[in-house]
């Protein structure tokens, strides 16, 4: 029995999305403008919802 993988593809140059540019707060140097200064805390409301 032969099993051939049609898919198989050498992907040597691919490039990833570096998290800092989805998360402004996960790049590197001193903290940005709008982040929390805790990293890892649980998020918080920046304003209070008033429906209409």
């Amino acid at each position: 029995m032969v099993v051939v993988q049609v898919d198989a593809v050498a992907r040597s140059h691919v490039t990833y999305i570096h998290p800092g540019i989805l998360d402004p707060c996960k790049r590197p140097g001193e903290l940005h403008p709008g982040c929390h200064p805790n990293p890892k805390s649980a998020p918080t409301q920046a304003n209070t919802y008033n429906r209409g």
